[in-house]
């Protein structure tokens, strides 16, 4: 059973797996899903990877700030190798940024690269969802994705605490992108997943009250029961399109962004 203090009228109530029983050893998993997750199988540079990385998501290393090898490799108390490695890592997901001489940068969030960002995971998950509907998603992963339908409907904006209903709909992409049959388009959704975290938590912390309307994700899971391949492809880009909006908004009104130099455009 599903340990998380989620809505206990549902987790507690009900006996059901969650993500890792659901898609047992599926390669492509979301990162807030991972945490506390038994590393004792990675090697030290896949779990200095996962451990910087999930700083990096959950904004513990802010957007815009600088830190250096030798001050994680303390702090995690590994020598600078993995960290090195990890990091080289990092650059590639476009997460950091190297400084001469001088460490590192978290790579800032910026309204261009938010837009880029939510636009491609709507492309992505609209598809998956289709794929999903046309090829037939398991009963263990229905019963899944039902609980976790129900679950959203459930919150009350301002009150619901972020790390209690984030993981929901974050779970309920990553399932369903599992059943379209195409590993690429997996692995592909669940880094925009891992980057739209970071993205999320930041507006949160803007506009707590923010919240997605009730029956969204009941809508999709219909579709995926049905076996829906249009319907299902309409109602999750209607959901990816609603959160651009949403996140564009309130990230546009933000303090920093309001203050922030207005330059001639270049003729």
């Amino acid at each position: 059973m599903y340990t998380c203090n989620i809505n206990r009228k549902y987790w507690y109530s009900v006996p059901v797996s969650d993500i890792h029983d659901v898609l047992s050893g599926a390669p492509h998993i979301p990162a807030l899903l991972l945490v506390g997750k038994d590393e004792s199988g990675l090697d030290r540079t896949s779990q200095a990877y996962r451990a910087i990385r999930r700083q990096i998501i959950d904004l513990t290393l802010r957007p815009g700030s600088s830190f250096t090898e030798t001050s994680l490799a303390q702090q995690w108390q590994i020598s600078k190798t993995p960290v090195r490695e990890a990091l080289a890592r990092l650059r590639r997901d476009g997460l950091v940024s190297a400084l001469p001489r001088a460490g590192y940068l978290v790579s800032s969030i910026t309204l261009q690269d938010t837009d880029d960002l939510c636009g491609l995971r709507s492309l992505l998950a609209a598809e998956a969802a289709a794929a999903a509907a046309r090829n037939g998603v398991s009963a263990a992963a229905l019963e899944r994705l039902e609980i976790l339908s129900k679950i959203s409907s459930d919150y009350v904006a301002g009150e619901t605490e972020l790390d209690d209903w984030l993981p929901v709909g974050i779970e309920f992409e990553a399932v369903m992108a599992h059943f379209s049959g195409n590993n690429r388009l997996v692995k592909a959704l669940v880094d925009v997943l891992d980057e739209l975290e970071r993205v999320l938590r930041m507006v949160l912390m803007i506009a707590p009250d923010v919240a997605s309307p009730p029956g969204e994700l009941q809508a999709i899971f219909q579709s995926l029961r049905d076996r829906d391949e249009d319907g299902a492809r309409v109602s999750m880009q209607a959901r990816c399109e609603r959160v651009r909006r949403d996140v564009l908004q309130v990230l546009t009104k933000s303090a920093s962004v309001s203050r922030a130099n207005i330059e001639i455009p270049l003729s």
